[in-house]
């Protein structure tokens, strides 16, 4: 694979996820977790012709998924044409920001009254309050997401016993105020979901997390290439920045939500 998004994201499905390679498309199913977009999805290495034949060989390789999520195998392909080209099929056409750390990490002091920590398993349970939060604040239908992080919470907590992953949390007493997650590998380092409890947003919670999680992979992957996927203009996307993370490359994805 070309794509650092592509290449860290299936470092961070490993042991859940399942990769069948074709000559001209990767088809890439996680059985435990149906309703998880992009670990259910089409992978083209070349750009897209045709938008209904895209979404046709989408439900024939994987008929047993309620949504639609392709993606292309492609560093920086051009979105407008390819939003161009699915305008009217009813899919979202995305751009994802990848930016990697090439020099050293702009530290943040953890706020006061805050413990970090790596994750206990008691712990998952206040990590799925703060992500139901999120998605009800964000208009998300929450109908299934309770499953759908439990799914992604078993697959974590296999990689962390695995020994290549680690889940850490911000603590106010013993209440989570925020958590992140971090993958390795000898040649990259992707985070994971990073999340705030809204009652303690705008305290530097995620900033100090970053350099706590990044100790752990870096004392076990030195010379990884530390990669976060953000659009690099939102909010979350100026703090990664703000620590010293740098645009990379851009990916492509066109999606729809299950019925």
């Amino acid at each position: 694979m070309r794509s650092l998004e592509l290449i860290t994201d299936l470092l961070a499905m490993t042991g859940a996820t399942e990769i069948e390679a074709h000559s001209d498309r990767i088809i890439q199913r996680t059985p435990d977790e149906p309703d998880f977009w992009f670990g259910n999805r089409l992978i083209f290495p070349n750009p897209p012709e045709d938008a209904a034949a895209a979404i046709a060989q989408f439900r024939a390789d994987l008929p047993e998924v309620r949504h639609i999520c392709i993606a292309w195998d492609i560093p920086n392909l051009p979105l407008g044409p390819v939003q161009a080209l699915f305008e009217g099929s009813g899919l979202t056409v995305d751009q994802g920001d990848v930016l990697t750390l090439k020099g050293d990490l702009h530290r943040a002091p953890v706020p006061e009254g805050i413990v970090l920590r790596a994750f206990e398993p008691k712990d998952w349970a206040q990590s799925h309050d703060i992500g139901r939060g999120i998605a009800r604040d964000e208009g998300m239908t929450l109908d299934g997401h309770r499953a759908y992080l439990e799914g992604r919470a078993t697959a974590r907590r296999w990689q962390i016993e695995a020994g290549f992953a680690q889940w850490f949390g911000a603590f106010y007493g013993e209440l989570l105020v925020g958590d992140m997650g971090i993958v390795q590998s000898r040649e990259h380092i992707r985070y994971q979901v990073v999340q705030t409890r809204k009652s303690h947003r705008g305290r530097g919670i995620a900033s100090a997390l970053l350099g706590f999680a990044l100790d752990w992979a870096r004392a076990r992957a030195p010379e990884a290439l530390p990669v976060i996927v953000a659009d690099a203009g939102s909010d979350a996307g100026r703090l990664y920045r703000r620590a010293g993370f740098a645009p990379t490359e851009t990916t492509v994805v066109a999606w729809r939500a299950g019925k």
